[in-house]
């Protein structure tokens, strides 16, 4: 009986914890989508890929080999934001990652984000307001450290694409070695 209540016990302390992180991703990832993070690695993703054609110039490889290869961005980028999810939640609670979402998701945020000469008086004590609250603190205290951390994945992140396709093109062929 004892074991019985014991692997309940367990499969439930397994599903919430599951759920909990779950709910996190989900709110981290909007949070990165919000906050323009996403966006500048779709830029890192489209410089990365570029240098890659730059070297394989010369031996003319066809278009659709170019196609098919970059048509494997929506995996790289889910690897990306995972590894982005797992920095944020080294350095962000739950309740910090909502906050940044309502901040970054409002009009303010945007504004904040994409045109800082537009923000107005209002929204810049709407922002001045919230870098007073713990979240606030938390971003400005662990910025030094985020970008650091940030960098590393970036780095690793743009070395597996040039590994992966490097690997595929040299597969069919394609050698600049």
């Amino acid at each position: 009986m004892k074991s019985i209540l014991l692997l309940c016990v367990g499969i439930f302390f397994s599903v919430n914890v599951l759920s909990q992180s779950a709910d996190y991703t989900d709110q981290a990832l909007q949070c990165l989508k919000s906050n323009g993070t996403s966006a500048y690695y779709e830029t890192i993703y489209e410089t990365c890929f570029k240098q890659i054609q730059d070297q394989y110039y010369k031996l003319d490889v066809p278009a659709t080999t170019w196609a098919s290869l970059k048509a494997e961005k929506p995996e790289a980028m889910q690897r990306v934001n995972q590894e982005l999810v797992t920095a944020y939640s080294d350095f962000f609670t739950m309740e910090d990652i909502k906050n940044m979402n309502d901040l970054y998701g409002s009009t303010t945020g945007q504004t904040m984000i994409k045109n800082p000469n537009g923000l107005t008086k209002k929204d810049k004590k709407v922002i001045d307001k919230f870098y007073k609250t713990s979240t606030g603190k938390k971003i400005v205290s662990s910025q030094s450290d985020m970008n650091d951390k940030m960098q590393v994945i970036s780095d690793f992140w743009c070395g597996d694409i040039y590994k992966k396709v490097n690997q595929k093109l040299e597969a069919q062929g394609y050698s600049i070695r």
